[in-house]
């Protein structure tokens, strides 16, 4: 056991380094790339959105974990000071608590050599893709670019770089939300090459993945756009028109027992699936275990009934959402 410490230890100095004094430690990506992670905010002046309560030109904020050639010097930044605050003093805590959630990652990295596929990620109502770290670090390790896209108007302590959180305006789920985020993902399409420092980006492979909303919003985007190759819903209902026109191109679908109690919706959805259509049952593992509160929860020392994580086991649920990911993924973009 010494000698496989020392060694993980000598393959990332600068992540043990990071994470030494970190409040919380996120689990390790299982690829072999090391893992790069960059923030930039795109802008639509063609588009407002008064129904998010934009009243100038569309901002669509981009959190981006992608495959690197080496790690950089400094861990990550998921999140500013003003997001972390309002985040950590949302559950009683001080900002400092959620020092090292991004620590699986570092800052401005250099970019590893080749062509990417790219995974399109939405988070769940009024949530931020920077809690999806688990998942977009230890894709982009296997050789994926993650382009997190946040919603400014609904996701919860949204910072776009003035050192304030942006008003939320959307609380409610609703086929008008999602359609509303399919708006800013297929912008964001055709403007991923835009997004520097990340290495080259295979625009011909490309898939969408979300927990709870997110989830809906990836349907309803490959409804809407046939760039999308594949699509994931983690834990998520379906809202608009994929559910009763459903997909023609491969969709899979991660349960856990939120999502199973309303499984006659699951099942509509599915029968209109007609590609492949894999799906996977989680039992035990509550609506919010599909993001990074599985594994922050036990180090924050919070109930995780009350947390809606469940009684599992962070680790390995975090291992068997990511393999199976990867799994879906590889088959469906890679192969």
């Amino acid at each position: 056991m010494k000698a496989l410490l020392l060694a993980t230890a000598l393959l990332a100095p600068a992540l043990f380094a990071a994470t030494a004094s970190a409040a919380v430690t996120p689990p390790s990506p299982s690829g072999p790339a090391p893992v790069g992670f960059t923030r930039t905010t795109l802008t639509d002046h063609q588009r407002t959105e008064p129904f998010a309560g934009d009243t100038g030109a569309r901002r669509v904020p981009l959190r981006v974990w992608y495959p690197a050639a080496a790690r950089s010097a400094a861990p990550a930044a998921v999140l500013t000071p003003a997001e972390q605050a309002e985040l950590a003093g949302g559950v009683g805590f001080p900002a400092s608590a959620l020092d090292g959630l991004g620590s699986a990652a570092t800052a401005a990295a250099p970019a590893a050599p080749g062509r990417h596929p790219v995974l399109l990620l939405s988070p769940g109502l009024n949530e931020t893709t920077a809690l999806q770290s688990a998942h977009a670090a230890d894709l982009a390790s296997h050789g994926y670019v993650v382009v997190g896209v946040d919603i400014v108007g609904e996701t919860y302590g949204l910072d776009l770089g003035d050192g304030q959180t942006t008003p939320v305006h959307i609380t409610e789920a609703s086929a008008e939300t999602i359609a509303l985020r399919t708006r800013d993902l297929r912008f964001v399409l055709g403007k991923l090459e835009t997004v520097r420092g990340v290495g080259r980006i295979d625009r011909d492979r490309v898939g969408a993945f979300g927990h709870s909303n997110g989830g809906a919003t990836a349907a309803d985007l490959m409804l809407a756009d046939r760039r999308i190759r594949a699509g994931v819903n983690m834990d998520g209902g379906i809202y608009g028109p994929a559910l009763e026109r459903g997909l023609d191109r491969p969709f899979g679908i991660m349960m856990g027992d939120a999502l199973a109690g309303a499984y006659f919706h699951v099942r509509v959805f599915r029968s209109n699936l007609r590609g492949p259509r894999p799906l996977v049952d989680y039992p035990g593992v509550g609506h919010k275990a599909f993001a990074d509160n599985v594994w922050l929860v036990p180090q924050l020392g919070l109930d995780p009934v009350e947390a809606e994580v469940g009684t599992v086991d962070a680790a390995t649920t975090v291992r068997l959402q990511n393999a199976w990911l990867k799994r879906f993924f590889d088959r469906q973009i890679k192969g």
